[in-house]
């Protein structure tokens, strides 16, 4: 199914916890952007939605966290080295895009713009789902 990735979350956890998410009032009510899901809250819209940490905090809402999510940049091997792609992997190392990005709460910069493998990522994800699981 098509979706954000928020969404696709709280589906699989619905079925896992065995709900039906039609059930739920307002379930049926997609929004584009992060921003958007906690300006409905904030207006009184919502009880409560599955949002990203750095929407709570700009709104100053409550935030249970559920899960981490990981986002990896995908590039073919053949186009690593080309000068777009070391730009905005240079980006990630400015000084000043990461005290930015490390002004809003949620996110965790430690591996970005490392190069992983599929077999370090395997086990990367085994070690990601272990902590969780503490």
């Amino acid at each position: 199914p098509l979706g954000t990735g928020t969404r696709l979350l709280l589906d699989r956890e619905l079925i896992n916890a065995g709900i039906e998410g039609e059930r739920i009032e307002g379930y049926g009510r997609e929004f584009q952007r992060h921003l958007d899901v906690g300006l409905e809250i904030l207006a009184g819209r919502a009880d409560a939605a599955p949002g990203i940490r750095a929407v709570a905090g700009l709104l100053d809402l409550d935030f249970i966290p559920l899960r981490w999510e990981r986002f990896d940049f995908l590039i073919l091997k053949e186009r690593f080295f080309e000068p777009g792609v070391q730009l905005f992997m240079g980006l990630l190392h400015e000084p000043v895009f990461r005290e930015t990005a490390g002004d809003l709460v949620g996110y965790d910069l430690g591996l970005s713009s490392r190069m992983v493998f599929p077999k370090e990522s395997d086990n990367r994800n085994k070690k990601e789902k272990e902590k969780e699981m503490d």
